[in-house]
């Protein structure tokens, strides 16, 4: 198995553990908000954060439904042309994806950068730690993509 394969499943290990942990802290939050509420003392940060979260969560868990190809597939003209003209195309779609992964994974990073003399409203941290997410998020993206492109071109055609 290629490497970017093997880091490809070590990042996704991760990440579905790491998207675990921030479902029960928007969980526990939630409930302590809510509790708290009923006491007469709103906690002003858990809105802030649980929304934070819930991005993460949203970006995170795109990158775990690649991994598992649990995103809607085409079967279309390619499986009648043969199995070459099928893999051409497969690998072509892999290159544009690859592309706008990694474009978006660039441009998440200039933003997040230029995001860092910001502050969020509640808890007064830079803004580029929740915006750092997109960067994280599309990096993993580009892996995924880097190892399916590996596994495609190592298939042999008849």
């Amino acid at each position: 198995m290629p490497i970017v394969q093997r880091v490809s499943q070590a990042i996704n290990a991760v990440v579905e553990k790491f998207l675990f942990v921030i479902g029960a802290a928007i969980c526990i939050i939630l409930f302590a908000q809510v509790v708290f509420r009923y006491a007469g003392a709103s906690l002003g940060w858990s809105e802030e954060v649980s929304r934070h979260l819930l991005v993460a969560i949203t970006f995170m868990g795109g990158t775990v439904a690649y991994k598992r190809a649990s995103f809607i597939g085409l079967q279309g003209f390619g499986h009648s042309l043969g199995p070459a003209v099928q893999q051409a195309i497969v690998v072509g779609l892999q290159v544009l994806t690859l592309a706008c992964f990694g474009l978006i994974a660039w441009f998440g990073a200039v933003y997040t950068v230029k995001a860092a003399e910001h502050t969020t409203s509640s808890l007064q941290i830079p803004m580029a730690i929740p915006f750092s997410v997109i960067p994280v998020a599309f990096a993993i993206f580009v892996v995924h993509v880097l190892a399916d492109m590996a596994r495609t071109l190592e298939r042999k055609t008849p």
